[in-house]
């Protein structure tokens, strides 16, 4: 197993300097690709620092790591923390509501009608907006508590829920555009 920290020279820890870690990336992604000039460019080399980079700049696939590398076991099913369950909630209904706006908004044709749409759509632009600025809050508390942790295993999962979340309010706000 690849100890993905050393690969890209990065402390072992659940909190890492995200910057450091994309400097180390591009430099040896730069030294290993493929195309490179001479006999220093690796395929198989390139592709696994593009996973180690992949999978620590993810909070929860690198709390995964640490696990996976100190030999923790780690089951990945189960449900979120109960304290994230009302963001879970307020999550799914912003979610539900910007589908609903959005399958309104796609069968609407007459010019008019989208311009009275705009408004709402400002509104869940700016409710969206609010929510993934919470599960960014939420994203870093929980690595922050995970450093203090005896067992990584629920807040990687947690972080895996809130990383989800955020990805899917992420697309809907990018099609209210």
């Amino acid at each position: 197993m690849e100890n993905y920290f050393k690969l890209l020279n990065i402390e072992q820890a659940s909190i890492i300097d995200l910057e450091t870690l994309s400097d180390n990336h591009k430099k040896l992604a730069a030294q290993h690709h493929p195309d490179t000039l001479g006999n220093n460019g690796d395929d198989t080399h390139y592709k696994l620092i593009n996973t180690a980079y992949a999978n620590l700049k993810s909070p929860s696939k690198r709390l995964a790591h640490l696990m996976l590398i100190t030999g923790t076991q780690y089951d990945k099913r189960g449900t979120v923390s109960n304290h994230l369950m009302d963001l879970f909630m307020s999550t799914a209904q912003l979610l539900q509501d910007t589908d609903l706006f959005l399958r309104r908004k796609s069968s609407t044709k007459s010019t008019l009608a989208l311009a009275i749409l705009e408004g709402e759509s400002q509104q869940l632009q700016e409710q969206l907006g609010k929510q993934i600025k919470h599960i960014e809050n939420e994203q870093s508390s929980t690595l922050k508590k995970a450093k203090h942790e005896t067992s990584l295993e629920s807040p990687a999962r947690d972080l895996a829920f809130l990383e989800k979340w955020q990805a899917q309010l992420k697309e809907r706000y990018a099609s209210l555009f």
